[in-house]
């Protein structure tokens, strides 16, 4: 076991070590940060600072950061135990992180993805929220409330916290294995230091912003932590811990080479080193300088006949103006040539150079060239990815693996650990963590039209049973806890049905009271048309009771004329009647009957009978001609 001055010569020897890596990502930061450090000294020239590097790291940035981290515990690489937990231990990975960026107010992949972008790897911590809370209470036994809680609240929220640091500060060393030692070096607070550790006597004459050097270090056995002068340790001894809780994750570059500089490249290494940015600012300095020289100049040429003696005359009678020039005067503007072919050809030499060194435009949204098939585009937006596929993938891999010494560390602690998700309050038992226990991560950077490709490949991998549904969803799909998408889907589906049945129901008693209503009008139709009939009908009957009735009237009157004619007749055959009676009778009944039924045959009337056709007393006849004729005898 390492005592405290064998781990500071040990740091020492870590820092030393990892001086040319950290220059290299303090060049990262100048670039990025567009601090132009090597610029002439001429304060005549206008300085002008390119701005493509820190634009192509935030587009690649936010190309990888674009979507949460895919936690998988895949099928094909676990046993069987550890399948079946697999749904609880990737809730628990998810509110893990979840919990950690909201604790610490930034996602914590956003960290991870830029430390990789810019300084090539990155460092993550693994916090124990049980330790944290521990040491707070123990170091400060008069801590406020407020602190009390906030280290109360991080313990119910999550189990362990996961915290970038800053590689610029750390310093690792590897052997065939993994990470064997780790040696932290940065400047704190003694703020910081009074909130982790409390107010020790050493500290009693510090000021809160008094700053100074904290150091950290790591290795297999011992943990020390201590302050520049301090002769104890604010931390020491051994850990007794199964694992180092720290993970360092690099992204290009190789182990096969020796030094730190070249196992860890930035994005922008090839820019760097090829001095491409400098070359740029350079350029652009040049040209805007020349620009303002020549914009501060005359713009135009008044060539003069005689020097001195002339004066151009303007007639601004006419919209614009008339300039009047006398004979042997000219005038035009004067042309500069500021920007000539050279340069604009280097300038556009040195962006291809960057464009080629970092990512292509068109990959972060650039314009493309006009007319191109969307399938073009598609093939240009993937191809212009594949210098961020080492970031992509080791990322990923360097995230799984702090998850998986996290279940190492809830396995060796024999304590039951809780979480705060989605779902709700989690807790896992150290006996239900599988010893073996993988756990992949992906960072999903994949556009729409990439989408689209994944959907249509599952679909026929589903529709060819190529694979299961889960292993489809988790390789092609890179969907998680494939039973809790089970469910999902059945409770939509269920949701679905139900409404849809509610809507049926819902459209058919409408239906039903639209056919009653239907109904009820046409009865209702129906009835007024029957009682408008029945109307109709009685009225007819009335009519033609009424007309019965007439006829019956008529019928007795013809009846009582009748008979007193037949009494008049035989009147006169008694002799009592005078001359003239019948035609009288005629002329008291005409009236009373109609004058078309009164002689109807058809309708019980007489035939009609013309005046003096029945003569009277002594009376002859009356013949056709109207002429009275003789009796005749016999």
């Amino acid at each position: 076991m390492l005592t405290l001055s064998e781990a500071k010569a040990h740091g020492e020897e870590l820092l030393n070590r990892y001086s040319n890596l950290h220059k290299l990502q303090d060049k990262m930061d100048e670039m990025i940060f567009m601090e132009w450090k090597n610029k002439p000294e001429n304060k005549n020239l206008k300085f002008t600072i390119s701005p493509e590097p820190r634009n192509e790291f935030l587009g690649a940035m936010r190309l990888l950061t674009a979507t949460d981290p895919i936690i998988n515990v895949p099928s094909d690489k676990n046993d069987r135990a550890s399948i079946e937990k697999a749904d609880l231990i990737e809730r628990l990975c998810n509110a893990v992180i979840y919990q950690s960026g909201r604790i610490m107010q930034k996602p914590v992949h956003y960290d991870l993805v830029s430390s990789l972008l810019r300084y090539g790897q990155f460092h993550l911590a693994i916090i124990d929220t049980d330790d944290l809370l521990n040491l707070a209470q123990k170091s400060n036994k008069n801590m406020s409330k407020a602190a009390r809680k906030r280290y109360e609240h991080i313990n119910k929220a999550t189990p362990y916290l996961l915290e970038p640091l800053d590689p610029k500060c750390g310093s690792a060393e590897f052997d065939e294995y993994g990470l064997r030692a780790y040696y932290r070096q940065t400047s704190v607070t003694y703020a910081y230091l009074f909130g982790k550790f409390g107010r020790l006597p050493e500290w009693e004459q510090r000021a809160p912003t008094d700053t100074t050097t904290y150091h950290d270090y790591w290795d297999l056995d011992v943990h020390y932590a201590w302050v520049e002068g301090m002769d104890e340790p604010l931390i020491g001894g051994k850990h007794n811990m199964p694992c180092i809780p720290i993970v360092v994750q690099g992204g290009e570059g190789s182990r096969l080479n020796e030094e730190p500089e070249k196992q860890f490249q930035p994005f922008l290494y090839t820019i760097e080193k090829g001095e491409l940015w400098d070359r740029h600012n350079l350029q652009l300095s040049a040209l805007f300088t020349n620009l303002f020289a020549v914009a501060s100049n005359a713009t135009f040429i008044h060539k003069q006949a005689v020097p001195g003696e002339t004066e151009m005359e303007v007639d601004w009678s006419v919209p614009g103006g008339i300039l009047h020039l006398g004979p042997g005067e000219d005038f035009q503007p004067a042309e500069f040539n500021v920007f000539n072919k050279d340069t604009l050809y280097s300038m556009d030499l040195l962006g291809k150079m960057m464009e080629e060194s970092s990512i292509y435009k068109q990959t972060l949204g650039g314009p493309t060239v006009a007319n191109q098939a969307y399938s073009t585009v598609a093939l240009l937006s993937q191809s212009g990815r594949l210098p961020l596929v080492a970031t992509q993938r080791t990322g990923g891999w360097g995230i799984g693996t702090a998850f998986e010494l996290m279940f190492q560390m809830i396995r060796d602690s024999g304590k039951k650990r809780t979480a705060l998700s989605k779902e709700g309050k989690l807790e896992i038992d150290p006996i239900e963590i599988p010893e073996n226990l993988i756990i992949d991560v992906s960072l999903d950077m994949s556009l729409p039209q990439d989408k689209l490709q994944q959907a249509n490949t599952a679909a026929m991998m589903v529709d060819k049973s190529l694979a299961s549904v889960s292993w489809i969803r988790e390789n092609i799909l890179n969907i998680g806890q494939s039973k809790d998408m089970d469910k999902q889907i059945t409770q939509e589906m269920f949701e679905r049905q139900m409404t849809q049945e509610y809507f049926t129901k819902a459209m058919e008693t409408e239906i039903r009271k639209q056919i009653a209503a239907e109904m009820e009008a046409q009865a209702q139709q129906a009835q007024q048309a029957q009682q408008q009939q029945m109307a109709m009908m009685q009225q007819q009957a009335a009519q033609q009771a009424q007309a019965v009735q007439q006829q019956s009237m008529e019928s007795q009157q013809m009846a009582a004329y009748v008979q007193e004619l037949q009494r008049r007749l035989a009147e006169q055959q008694a002799g009592s009647a005078a001359p003239g009676g019948l035609e009288r009778l005629a002329g008291m009944t005409a009236g009373a009957a109609a004058p078309n039924q009164q002689f109807n045959p058809a309708m019980g009337g007489l035939s009609q009978i013309t005046t003096g056709a029945i003569p009277g007393l002594g009376e002859q006849p009356i013949p056709a001609t109207g002429e009275a004729q003789e009796a005749q005898e016999g």
